[in-house]
């Protein structure tokens, strides 16, 4: 296979994007049926962003800027928030666009090099996650980008070019590694001691050089928008995150991940790659290949799902890099057939997660609006709906009462933690799980017939607080769109709503020992309901 003609590779990736625009757009609305909670957290952030608040230094997350600024951006425009959120998805594709054309031009060659571009382009726009569930989901989205974005600069520094220019490279490396800096910190940190060990084995100087300058004048710029207080106030969120009690892996555990029975055949794949790559006389290549497999577990052990994208990329470096000659290693294989079986084997293994995004924005376009409902309000915000019987049909998982005296006594024993307590009182113990929307619409209303509740800010002892989003109250300056403990401006909130099921009952547990914690911090019961109590904050 020999180089692809650059002006059809363009071409084809410009169609590539024009068809998932189409897809995106032609539906006039954007639905939702999974992951709706997600959503709720991006959108709040996003309109935060939009009405001139920064994240970090306004509100509390570990989430980069460059994550919700594409979005933002068309929200400040007055494009309505579901084109904002399909919008932001083309604007970054389109961003990425010559990125992608240079790599798959430069470093991939024939069929694959159109794969790789595509398959790019698709992961950025799609309205899946991943996995093999058939649903509609923004649900890390930003997760995506920087799995596009990760597969371009390992790919520039792991396949050899054989006219490479290294200015181009470097800018991409570090225009790439600076996104992730200020999109998914983990995508950044787990990567970059790989691609810069790269570039000083391949002696790529001006690469290198190049990079540094790109990355630095990205970090400078968002310096001199954000000041210096950005960074303090962006490394304080990643410092509360990482030491959260409330999600302390996505998923499944790291062990799962190296040697679970779901990741064993990947991670055999991935090693036997390692190998094969050595044996076929590309002993740089397999080297970065095992210095970046950590950075693969690492990344996808962060991600909810656990969706080890990372075999894609396997995928390409495995069949770009086969022998071109005739190579047999010690037990009589031939290297190149091997190398393309283990290439077959990571794609099945990832087949049902690269299916699902492919026609992820096609089965979205062919979705029936009926049993749809308008989520914000505003016409304005007509253009975002979630589905009816899963957002405002409420269902609670509550903890079982045992008649039993003796099983009872030995559930005590397995499950020793008290229900948590408001004022020395037991509050109800169970889960919200379904109906999200629709408790926040009446929790909302609620606020709406309390007297002084209007213009003023509520905190939600769970993992959202975003009650502004459905009513008249005003986002908590300080805040946390997603909960991971500590005050989050909760010292400052003009109430605190308690719900009495909550759809993360650690995180009220978490806000609850927290208020006890405070002993400046006083309280009142303003009023409570079957849904939450509200709490007033009393002046010092």
């Amino acid at each position: 296979m020999g180089r692809p003609s650059a002006g059809i590779l363009f071409g084809f990736l410009v169609a590539v994007l024009l068809a998932q625009s189409a897809l995106l757009f032609g539906k006039g609305v954007l639905l939702i049926d999974q992951h709706e909670g997600d959503a709720l957290h991006v959108i709040q952030i996003a309109l935060r962003m939009g009405a001139g608040q920064w994240p970090h230094l306004d509100f509390t997350t570990p989430i980069g800027v460059l994550a919700f600024a594409p979005i933002s951006w068309l929200l400040s425009m007055g494009v309505g928030i579901g084109h904002a959120i399909m919008g932001g998805m083309v604007l970054v594709a389109l961003v990425m666009l010559p990125a992608i054309w240079w790599v798959a031009y430069s470093r991939l060659q024939g069929v694959t090099a159109y794969l790789f571009g595509a398959s790019l382009i698709v992961m950025t726009t799609a309205l899946v996650y991943g996995g093999a569930v058939q649903a509609s989901s923004i649900s890390m989205y930003y997760n995506r980008w920087a799995w596009a974005v990760a597969f371009l600069v390992v790919a520039l520094v792991m396949l050899p070019s054989k006219k490479p220019v290294e200015v181009v490279d470097g800018v991409i490396i570090g225009l790439g590694l600076g996104f992730l800096l200020l999109s998914k910190i983990t995508f950044f940190v787990a990567f970059f001691p790989g691609i810069l060990l790269a570039l000083l084995l391949r002696r790529s100087w001006t690469a290198l050089a190049v990079a540094f300058v790109s990355g630095l004048i990205v970090v400078g710029v968002m310096t001199l928008v954000g000041g210096v207080d950005f960074w303090v106030a962006y490394l304080g969120d990643l410092r509360l995150v990482a030491g959260s009690g409330i999600r302390p892996q996505p998923s499944e555990p790291l062990i799962a991940l190296l040697i679970g029975p779901t990741f064993l055949a990947a991670n055999l794949s991935l090693l036997a790659g390692i190998i094969l790559l050595r044996q076929g006389g590309r002993s740089i290549e397999g080297m970065l290949l095992l210095i970046f497999a950590p950075a693969f577990i690492y990344v996808t052990y962060q991600n909810w799902g656990n969706d080890p994208k990372w075999l894609l990329l396997l995928v390409f470096i495995l069949f770009s890099l086969r022998p071109d000659r005739h190579i047999t290693n010690g037990f009589g294989w031939d290297v190149g057939r091997s190398m393309g079986v283990v290439g077959l084997v990571a794609l099945a293994l990832i087949l049902p997660s690269v299916v699902n995004i492919a026609f992820a924005d096609l089965r979205h376009v062919r979705m029936s609006q009926d049993g749809f409902f308008q989520v914000l309000p505003g016409r304005v915000n007509s253009d975002l709906a979630m589905k009816t019987d899963r957002m405002y049909a409420p269902e609670e998982r509550s903890a079982f009462e045992l008649s039993d005296p003796k099983i009872a006594k030995l559930v005590a024993k397995a499950v020793p933690q008290e229900p948590d307590k408001l004022f020395g009182q037991p509050l109800k113990s169970c889960r919200l799980q379904m109906g999200l929307v629709g408790v926040l619409h009446q929790m909302a209303r609620d606020l709406e017939n309390i007297p002084g509740t209007r213009g003023k800010t509520v905190f939600t002892a769970d993992t959202f607080s975003n009650l502004w989003l459905f009513g008249s109250t005003e986002p908590l300056l300080g805040g946390a769109p997603w909960y991971y403990g500590g005050d989050a401006g909760m010292s400052k909130a003009d109430f605190i709503l308690v719900p009495l099921c909550p759809v993360t009952p650690r995180a009220r547990t978490l806000v609850l020992q927290e208020i006890s914690d405070q002993k400046d911090l006083k309280l009142e019961e303003v009023m409570r309901n079957d849904l939450f109590v509200l709490l007033r904050r009393l002046p010092d």
